[in-house]
């Protein structure tokens, strides 16, 4: 059984973490020959208040 681990800064819709899922989730069974069902997606959101790189805050950079 595949499982992914995604983590990523912000938050953002439902919709678009569900597409997000079923596009892994295809490629894992076009790439991996493994039934859709089998698949274990986890993401992890982290507020950008909680997340640093190179010392600065990711809510204190400027949006791209």
């Amino acid at each position: 059984m595949p499982e992914i681990v995604i983590y990523a800064a912000g938050s953002r819709p439902q919709e678009q973490k569900a597409a997000l899922c079923k596009d892994i989730t295809d490629a894992m069974v076009k790439n991996f020959k493994v039934p859709a069902d089998a698949v274990v997606i986890t993401l992890v959101e982290t507020p950008k208040t909680d997340k640093a790189k190179g010392g600065v805050m990711f809510s204190d950079m400027p949006a791209r």
